[in-house]
């Protein structure tokens, strides 16, 4: 009894495992997934990131040097063109009142020597002794002096506290109309006059917010691929939702060395709705894409699809015997995600999942 029973176990225990065997065959014949070529639409984009920036951005300067007495401004608010920006109190200097007031003698002096003398010119003009040259020269003269002595007398009465509309003015006022965009001094801070080796102080940066343009940066490898007239998406960093039309309008003649890569600066025009424009302000992170290539109706497949061999490209394709065989690709233009199939396959072609 004891060998029958083991005998029907081993059959028992070997018709389980044959049908184990059978099933595990089966299961990896059935689940092998495929997939096939097909037509569609593909386009190469470029992507680049890059900031809003305001067409100009103008900085405000101080005419004279000294300190901040009064913002009549703050960030954020509209100016006109002269408006008035923040008064600036002159720092008296010693030297320089007492340069000034010495200057000042010696150009009365010799304005009152011009005037002696082109009164005597134009007695003897007028009774025909002189020629018409010497008088206009004596009457160029004249005002020139007159000149230089206004302008020391106005530096004069600044270095006192007396200023003058039509003169130099302690008063700020805006060079043209937009936002103010930033006060990089605040009141009691100390301000240097714009002169001709001097930049100055900025006392206010403005902009008009109504122009405002892309600005990116992109490889010396990829400005070849771009041209001015180029059309553009922008999407927002902060509201992927908000899409923005524009157009390339510069690309930099010159390139910037950064970390060993040059790039070269691009601006594009934007194009922005009414309802977008409190939504997007100047500095605000935008990513702008453009379509570099696009082929329509082309057969194509997923590049996850792909397997390599050095620097080939095969899938595996099934035979009419049910087995899989390499089939190396010539491909074209990608979009990241599908790929142009040129040769290798077609569309009735199965192609097996790699795992």
């Amino acid at each position: 009894m004891r060998v029958v029973k083991t005998i029907i176990i081993l059959l028992m225990l070997g018709t389980v495992g044959f049908i184990v065997y059978r099933a595990v065959q089966s299961s990896s014949t059935d689940y092998t997934r495929t997939v096939n070529a097909h037509f569609r639409d593909i386009e190469k984009k470029m992507m680049i990131s890059g900031m809003v920036q305001p067409l100009k951005e103008i900085e405000i300067k101080s005419t004279i040097s000294g300190v901040v007495e009064e913002l009549y401004v703050k960030v954020g608010d509209e100016v006109n063109f002269g408006e008035p920006i923040a008064r600036v109190q002159y720092v008296k200097d010693p030297m320089e009142y007492k340069r000034l007031r010495i200057e000042l003698t010696v150009a009365k002096t010799r304005l009152d020597n011009a005037k002696s003398n082109f009164e005597r010119t134009r007695t003897l003009f007028r009774k025909d002794v002189i020629a018409s040259e010497e008088y206009e020269n004596a009457q160029s003269n004249l005002s020139v002096l007159q000149s230089e002595y206004n302008s020391v007398a106005s530096e004069l009465n600044m270095l006192q506290g007396k200023y003058s509309r039509n003169d130099v003015s302690n008063i700020i006022k805006a060079t043209d109309s937009g936002t103010v965009l930033e006060l990089p001094i605040k009141e009691g801070g100390s301000v240097m006059a714009r002169g001709t080796l001097n930049e100055g102080t900025t006392v206010a940066r403005i902009a008009d917010l109504k122009s405002l343009v892309f600005k990116g940066n992109v490889l010396e490898s990829d400005i070849l691929l771009l041209r001015e007239g180029m059309s553009m998406l922008f999407s927002m960093v902060a509201a992927k939702d908000i899409k923005i039309e524009g157009i390339l309008s510069m690309i930099a003649p010159k390139g910037i060395l950064q970390d060993g890569v040059s790039r070269f600066e691009i601006t594009a025009d934007l194009d922005i709705p009414d309802s977008y424009r409190s939504y997007i302000k100047a500095g605000s992170t935008v990513n702008a894409e453009t379509v570099l290539e696009r082929k329509e109706q082309v057969l194509a497949l997923e590049e996850k699809h792909f397997q390599f061999s050095y620097d080939s490209v095969y899938v595996e394709v099934k035979t009419y015997n049910g087995n899989f065989e390499k089939r190396f690709l010539q491909t074209g233009i990608s979009d990241g995600v599908f790929a142009e199939i040129l040769s290798g396959v077609d569309s009735l072609s199965i192609i097996k999942v790699k795992d």
